[in-house]
């Protein structure tokens, strides 16, 4: 589980790199390579701000949407896990001479099935969220590489900084035109 502390340490060094991709001259590496880290900050350096939102927006869904069906495979997963190895101790019961009810057996062996048609369904869900994020990295890349520097509009004056402030931090911004 992800601690307080830690979060702040994520948001603080995500924001101390998007301040700094702000406040420095943009090239070319500079934005393929905040496009690595996060889609949409070299768009947002080279100044295409709606295209930065869209790429940004994408990634968090795309990620968001990959976490939530990892979860959901892993405990169905689990699960199946679970009916499975009661399914295998009828069986041993049965070989070591005991005694188990038809019922059961046959209970246990529907759930088994079941759980393991719902792990086969919950991994195709998650394997398009991976594509999902695969061709929001590949197109953001893509954009940065075929866009280049030259944008075409208007560049603005900015002043960005982070101020701390004991345990919190904020990022000021200010636009002169």
């Amino acid at each position: 589980m992800i601690r307080g502390k830690t979060l702040r340490g994520i948001a603080a060094a995500l924001a101390a790199v998007f301040v700094i991709s702000l406040a420095a001259p943009a090239s070319a590496a500079d934005s393929l390579l905040l496009s690595l880290l996060l889609p949409g900050l070299g768009q947002a350096q080279d100044g295409h701000y709606g295209k930065a939102s869209v790429f940004g927006s994408a990634a968090l869904i795309s990620w968001t949407g990959l976490f939530a069906t990892q979860v959901n495979y892993s405990t169905t997963v689990d699960r199946y896990e679970n009916q499975k190895r009661i399914y295998n101790s009828y069986l041993d019961q049965l070989e070591g001479g005991g005694t188990v009810y038809a019922g059961d057996i046959s209970n246990s062996y529907a759930a088994m099935n079941d759980a393991y048609a719902q792990a086969e369904d919950d991994e195709k869900w998650r394997n398009l969220w991976i594509g999902a994020l695969i061709v929001t990295y590949g197109l953001n890349i893509a954009d940065i590489l075929l866009t280049g520097e030259e944008t075409g509009e208007v560049q603005r004056e900015t002043d960005t900084s982070l101020e701390w402030r004991g345990d919190s931090f904020r990022l000021v911004r200010t636009i002169r035109f």
